[in-house]
This record gives C-alpha cells, structure tokens and sequence, in this order.
C-alpha cells in the first residue's frame, strides 16, 4: 500500500484538525520509514526480484522490527509518546491528538495487509505471516490505492474550515507528486540497489511529509482577520 496511508491520513486531518498533515504523513508512513532506516543499518532485509509479486519487485523476507503487528502498535505508542510530550502551547484536545497519531502509525499494518503477501508478521520473523495479496492482481490493487486517496482526499477538502482552509493549488501540488512516484514505481524499472531504495524512501517520506506540512499550514493571523475570525 502507497497512496491508501497518504488517504488515511488526509482522511484524519479533519478528524482531529490541530494535527499537522505533515505530522500525519510521517505517522502513517513510520513503518516504511524505519524500514528505509534499518535496510541501511542492516538489521532488516529485501530482495530486489523483478514482478515478485504483480508489478512490484520486492520479497519482503525479513522485517518484523519495522511491519510485524507488534512492532507497529509499540511504533503507534510511541509515537503518541512523543507528540503528547512535544512542547505545544496548544494543549486543547492534546491527548486526542495524540492518540490519533498514535492511530496512524498503527494503521499502517492493516492497510498493508490488504496488498502484501503473506509476509507481514505478527510478531518476530519466525511468528505467523499475513498477506491478502491484492497486488498479485495490479490492475485491481490500482483502483483500491486510487480510490483510498481520492476519498481521503474528498474527506480533506469537504471538512475544511477558515482556520483549517484546503489551499488549492498546494494541495494539488502535494497529489500530483504522489501520483507521480505512485505511477513511476509501478511502472518504471526495478531499483538498482537495496541501498537505492533505502535512501530514495527515507529522502521521499521526510520530503513529502515536510511538503503535506507546508501545504496544510493554518491561516495566518492577517487570513484570519480578513475573514473576521480571532486567531483562537
């Protein structure tokens, strides 16, 4: 799964408006970041095979500290650890906004599931592997990672408030880009390299959650007094 968690999170934005997009993205998308972190480290591991399973071309064998169940609801915990103890001046709502991003982190594991082999674990490398494959089924896996973002999408602009405003022309921005990489990585070469991929998801996932923050930044002080709202 690829645009589905950038959905989900569009989708929890207006769920709890105080939550940068850019927040959400990096929650939603923590496993494949930490995945990018370890392959470099080598404490997790992929094969590089051409149409290993559909389009893509990986075989996930070994990666329960970043997609096992348990590593993402203690990843889900943590990081709702950290952005309750953030210092914020902001404290309304706080614990809520905590726990959605804790609920974004732990998302992903089940969106994967959808799309993934049996490869996905419970627990450590050796625990039961789950997977429903979609992706063995391209054309189908497509319209489910289309649909997801579009409707998160919809959710984002028809939930918007003057303190919360959908900016057009960023947003479009912000979906063109990953559509782009969507539609590159499902039909363009296999990556070189392991490291390769490890270096491109960690530089894109910290890219676009710093671009879906931009983008989502509340109305400044000047917007808000032309529309005769405080900055409260």
């Amino acid at each position: 799964m690829f645009l589905g968690h950038y959905g989900l999170a569009f989708a929890l934005k207006r769920a709890e408006p105080k939550v940068s997009l850019g927040t959400l993205f990096l929650a939603a998308q923590l496993a494949d970041l930490l995945w990018g972190c370890f392959l470099l480290l080598g404490w997790e591991h992929v094969r590089i095979i051409p149409e290993a399973i559909g389009r893509t071309p990986f075989d996930f064998y070994d990666y329960p500290l970043s997609h096992s169940l348990l590593a993402g609801l203690l990843w889900g915990v943590g990081m709702a650890a950290i952005y309750y103890s953030w210092p914020t001046r902001d404290t309304s709502r706080h614990w809520q906004a905590a726990a959605l991003v804790g609920a974004a982190v732990i998302s992903h594991w089940p969106l994967d599931v959808l799309v993934h082999a049996p490869d996905l674990p419970l627990a450590g490398e050796s625990s039961p592997k789950l997977g429903f494959g979609l992706w063995a089924h391209p054309t189908v896996a497509m319209i489910v990672e289309l649909l997801s973002l579009a409707a998160g999408v919809a959710v984002y602009i028809a939930m918007r408030s003057r303190r919360h405003p959908a900016r057009p022309l960023r947003l479009l921005l912000v979906v063109v880009l990953l559509l782009a990489v969507y539609l590159a990585s499902e039909f363009g070469p296999p990556p070189p390299s392991v490291t390769a991929v490890a270096l491109g998801d960690i530089g894109f996932l910290l890219a676009i959650a710093a671009l879906g923050a931009w983008a989502d930044r509340r109305a400044s002080p000047a917007e808000l007094a032309a529309a005769g709202l405080s900055q409260r």
